[in-house]
């Protein structure tokens, strides 16, 4: 089935979803059993075009697009703060006919453009969001490795990548396999066209091996210095602090954005501890929620976010069964443009309601 047919599937589905009312007594039997449902967003920005600020598009939304879906939010869900809605704290609606299922939004890293953009968007909507911070990066210059992966290829000439080369057979067969593609290709590659080099990358590159790569892509295209010199792409301090004297609740993402499962324990504890006291120390907030970078968690690192002092922390998958296991866990739906149509398709309805309908029947499966 190719894409405008499985688009046109998906569009029957989600429309038929909510014109029979199967989606109203979904929500109705959500409430009733008091399930909650809990959106990652990471970056808002403008418009959707070509760059899609050299970020993959999962991890993106249009301002516009993120004020339609809180309005249909608003519409169908209470939203409340996370902390809230972990205590169970939220009064709904004693009427039947209004009861409605508990939502809470998060945003992961602590782009700028949570401040920028999507905190005004919020401010409108007068709902509540708890932002992850990956507290490295606040306050400074640097980049996420897939952004810089993504302007280099964008940018530099692709024709120059030999992986016949000596230096480049070291690299996973997945990350040499769609390098290997892109310099063949003809086409100024887009976010899109990159992503599934990202995910290569990501599932077979320890720590080392990327900078590895990245360093090496700047010297096949001859780019030095900094790539964005007048540019910080994520929060500092004081938007920090004005956001949550507005409401908004700052929680840990760690501090490096490294993925905890794969460093050394004690590193791992480090970041537990230093990202909080460190967002503590500037909020004046105790901070209670972790999200694990990439949702990837175990039982020791389970542990070590309780006695870090964490009530609750973000994972991805199910949690490890055991018994030392003390903070609460939870499971999130990922957020973006393709969620509710946007981008290069009209806002539909239909699309986030089946995209939500989809997701939460996978994290309860």
């Amino acid at each position: 089935m190719d894409i405008p047919a499985k688009q046109m599937v998906k569009d029957f589905i989600g429309r038929a979803l909510i014109r029979t009312g199967v989606w109203d007594r979904l929500l109705r039997m959500w409430a009733l059993r008091r399930e909650a449902i809990i959106l990652t967003y990471h970056r808002v920005i403008e418009k959707w075009d070509r760059t899609l600020d050299y970020s993959q598009p999962g991890m993106v939304v249009t301002a516009d697009t993120f004020d339609r879906q809180l309005s249909f939010l608003k519409k169908y869900f209470h939203i409340v703060p996370l902390s809230s809605l972990v205590a169970r704290q939220s009064t709904l609606d004693s009427q039947p006919s209004t009861l409605r299922p508990l939502c809470a939004l998060t945003f992961d890293d602590g782009w700028r453009d949570n401040y920028d953009i999507a905190f005004p968007i919020l401010r409108k909507h007068e709902v509540p969001a708890t932002i992850f911070l990956s507290t490295d990066f606040i306050e400074t210059n640097r980049l996420f490795w897939h952004t810089e992966l993504i302007y280099l290829l964008m940018h530099g000439e692709l024709g120059r990548i030999k992986l016949s080369k000596p230096a480049w057979q070291s690299y996973p067969e997945r990350v040499r396999h769609h390098l290997n593609r892109l310099a063949r290709s003809t086409e100024t590659p887009s976010p899109p066209d990159l992503d599934p080099l990202i995910e290569a990358v990501k599932a077979t590159c320890g720590d080392d091996t990327l900078h590895d790569l990245i360093r090496e892509l700047r010297h096949a295209f001859g780019i030095r210095g900094s790539l964005f010199p007048d540019r910080r792409f994520f929060l500092d301090w004081n938007q920090v602090c004005e956001m949550r004297a507005a409401g908004i609740e700052i929680g840990s993402h760690g501090c490096s954005h490294r993925i905890l499962t794969r460093i050394k324990l004690q590193d791992a504890e480090d970041e537990l501890v230093r990202s909080k006291a460190e967002i503590e120390g500037h909020t004046g907030q105790e901070v209670k929620h972790f999200a694990f970078p990439d949702g990837a968690a175990n039982r020791d690192l389970m542990a070590l976010a309780g006695e870090a002092g964490y009530l609750t922390v973000c994972l991805c998958r199910t949690a490890p069964d055991d018994s030392r296991v003390t903070p609460l866990t939870l499971q999130r739906v990922g957020m973006h443009e393709a969620a509710s149509g946007g981008g290069n398709r009209s806002f539909m309805e239909s699309d986030l309601a089946l995209w939500l309908f989809r997701a939460s029947s996978m994290r309860r499966g």
